[in-house]
């Protein structure tokens, strides 16, 4: 698991004071990547995962929002959707990298030249530094308007209401793409609820740390391999759109290894999701709502 030491909920805090500092720090460190010195690809890459916990700290307090919920979410979107181009292009590249590394195919290697050249022009693009600028301003508001978020209700029904939608529509993904484990856009959506419910499961690790992290390791196991097959499909469709010019022996070799890959992956993530979502919604969502409630402030722990 890639830790993160500033996202996670602190007992002793009330919740109003968890969700206000957990966003204070992820928007923090989003404008330091954005104003930051060094490569733009992982900066890039940090902001846009920042975005992504925001978004999923959001959703574990939807029932306290009220109308900030869906103003401040779609906020957090549209400023990652500002450099999803880049990370696209980035992805494409790493994918097939992957692929000639693991084959040990070298014939794969004017596709990965052509992908390069398009996250290369990518990059210098005119306009960068405007979405940069962009990117930062909407974030200095944001954190303004955090230091404000009103978290209306009892941390338990906040929670467990949280809880139970994201890891319901986890669950109800999941049913769905195993009666069609070939529909890729089902398997995408199932990855998107995975991903949500593991940043649940990270903001509550401090509730019960053995078991929780447990939870957080392999539901993170569980949105990678969704995530690595995923980026396979763009791969194939990307392939498909792109000039006839590229290699014609080389696009069929991805086409087979990507196959390949997705049937490995595809297996493996049913077989963690029997592990991770068969609980029914409402149960898991009091249990891990009342570990919360329960949880000893750190000096208890500390002193214990």
């Amino acid at each position: 698991m890639t830790d993160d030491m500033t996202y996670h909920f602190k007992p002793g805090l009330s919740l109003t004071e968890n969700v206000r500092q957990v966003a204070d720090d992820q928007i923090g460190a989003a404008l330091a990547s954005l104003t930051g010195e060094g490569a733009l690809e992982p900066r890039v890459h940090d902001v846009r995962k920042r975005m992504k916990k925001l978004r999923g700290l959001l959703r574990l307090v939807r029932p306290g929002l009220g109308e900030h919920y869906k103003s401040e979410n779609a906020e957090f979107r549209d400023i990652a959707r500002l450099f999803s181009d880049i990370r696209d292009k980035q992805v494409l590249t790493q994918t097939l990298e992957g692929l000639a590394e693991k084959a040990g195919d070298d014939s794969l290697s004017p596709l990965i030249a052509w992908a390069g050249e398009r996250r290369d022009a990518m990059l210098h693009e005119h306009d960068l530094p405007g979405r940069l600028e962009e990117a930062a301003n909407r974030l200095e508001d944001a954190r303004i308007r955090a230091t404000a978020w009103p978290v209306d209700g009892t941390s338990h029904e906040v929670i467990a209401g949280g809880l139970k939608k994201t890891y319901g529509r986890a669950r109800k993904n999941w049913r769905k793409a195993g009666r069609d484990p070939e529909n890729d856009e089902l398997l995408h959506q199932w990855r998107k609820r995975v991903k949500y419910h593991w940043y649940h499961c990270r903001l509550l690790r401090e509730a019960w740390p053995e078991p929780m992290l447990a939870r957080v390791d392999t539901l993170d196991e569980l949105s990678d391999v969704l995530g690595d097959d995923h980026d396979l499909v763009v791969l194939r469709a990307t392939l498909d759109e792109a000039s006839k010019d590229l290699p014609k022996a080389a696009r069929k070799r991805v086409a087979e290894l990507a196959a390949a890959e997705s049937e490995v992956l595809r297996k493996r993530a049913f077989g963690l999701a029997a592990q991770m979502l068969g609980e029914k919604k409402g149960q898991l969502a009091d249990r891990l709502a009342g570990y919360w409630i329960s949880a000893p402030t750190m000096a208890e722990r500390k002193a214990g």
